[in-house]
């Protein structure tokens, strides 16, 4: 879609929303038989707002339809977003777009779950790259390889 076109959907949008907010305005600042009228104009202002927006949404998915390819963005991949979401951040191949995904906290500790399961069945098809980053309890260093113990030996 062209850029212009959705310039000039948003701002008919924000005309109508704009036209509609002023006659609430005026509504409310009138008694008469202006308030009547002034009602009626607001509804139909925000009847009007609602096909525009539902037409720039329209043209936002066309013109953003298919897939879209990103990597994980370098410096935060993951962070907290308000309300309670979790973030996880990237950015298209070419670095013209970012791209965002948030999640619950529930989402989120499954799609960790799911991405830690992804990696070790990868990694393990892929040669096992990650043992040596990742090891699952490092040895202690005042024993070896065994957990220290304040037991003593039986006698």
């Amino acid at each position: 879609m062209n850029p212009e076109r959705l310039f000039d959907l948003a701002a008919e949008f924000a005309q109508a929303t704009g036209n509609a907010e002023r006659f609430h305005a005026h509504a409310a600042s009138t008694t008469d038989d202006g308030h009547t009228v002034h009602n009626r104009s607001a509804s139909r202002w925000e009847a009007i707002a609602a096909r525009r927006r539902e037409h720039l949404r329209a043209a936002l998915r066309e013109g953003l339809r298919g897939t879209v390819h990103a990597v994980p963005d370098d410096e935060l991949p993951v962070a907290t977003w308000r309300r309670g979401r979790v973030e996880v951040r990237g950015t298209t191949l070419d670095g013209t777009r970012s791209v965002r995904v948030r999640y619950t906290p529930a989402q989120a500790l499954a799609a960790g779950a799911a991405l830690i399961a992804c990696a070790a069945i990868t990694d393990e098809q892929a040669g096992g790259t990650l043992n040596g980053i990742l090891a699952a309890f490092p040895p202690n260093p005042a024993t070896g390889d065994e957990p220290a113990s304040d037991e003593k030996d039986p006698a």
